[in-house]
């Protein structure tokens, strides 16, 4: 069994003084990290799924890291929407941190980019489509997970949705050709779901700082705290997960700018 951790959307700045919609990024992620130390006294790494950095900045990259590597584990990044690929390669390494395939025990991880530059919605390139395809050809017995940043599939909220993947359907259509394909996960939304179509789980993870209210026709910010995902590998192929969040921490949100 493998266990990970997963850390999506941080949105961090240059400077501990940033702030998202009113919300210090840095206090609520240091919020979810230590209630991830208080419950999690054994995992094997950590996925983090985009929107790392508000500004894209090197500095924002470096506080993650640093963060991270306190705990002498492995971590795996994708970028977002909001990251500057550039700037995050000055930090974290495409041999190391930034893999596109991770192998653990009977499973194996897909990590795709959705992200178009100078873009809030996703895609994905012919390239990630070919990636996943060859990746799966290649191992037909391990059990899959593949992430990326955006939503593959609505998330019932009118606004969020424009964002979707775009060609969504293609990642959709290879996901059908494999049985070994468990789980699709993902960030961006900045809320939990978790649905299960033909065998396949498609899970969504809160953000570690502001939260969109779920099944929202306009942009609108939950008041529900930050948070993490754990999820544990079987190796029969299931999973077990769940999200906690902070709770009891008053974080100071401007309620009302109505976008990010």
């Amino acid at each position: 069994m493998q266990k990970f951790i997963q850390i999506t959307d941080c949105h961090l700045f240059a400077t501990e003084e940033g702030k998202l919609l009113g919300m210090d990024t840095h206090a609520s992620l240091d919020a979810v990290m230590s209630k991830m130390h208080q419950e999690q006294s054994q995992f094997d790494f950590y996925l983090c799924t985009g929107d790392l950095s508000q500004d894209g900045s090197i500095e924002s990259y470096q506080y993650l890291k640093d963060l991270l590597d306190k705990d002498g584990k492995e971590h795996f990044w994708i970028p977002g929407n909001h990251d500057y690929r550039t700037n995050m390669l000055q930090v974290v390494s495409e041999q190391k941190e930034m893999l596109s395939v991770v192998k653990k025990g009977p499973w194996q991880l897909i990590l795709l980019d959705s992200q178009v530059p100078g873009s809030v919605f996703g895609n994905l390139a012919q390239s990630q489509l070919d990636l996943l395809e060859e990746a799966l050809q290649q191992d037909t017995t391990s059990h899959t997970l593949i992430t990326m940043h955006h939503h593959p599939r609505p998330m019932g909220c009118k606004w969020l949705d424009t964002q979707q993947i775009r060609n969504s359907q293609a990642l959709l259509d290879i996901v059908d050709k494999y049985d070994n394909v468990r789980v699709v996960l993902w960030g961006h939304v900045h809320q939990d779901s978790d649905t299960t179509i033909n065998g396949v789980r498609y899970i969504s993870t809160p953000s570690t700082c502001v939260q969109f209210t779920p099944e929202s026709n306009d942009f609108d910010v939950d008041k529900v705290g930050p948070g993490y995902r754990w999820m544990e590998l079987n190796d029969d192929g299931s999973i077990n997960t769940g999200v906690s969040r902070v709770e009891g921490i008053d974080f100071e949100i401007d309620y009302s700018i109505k976008g990010y």
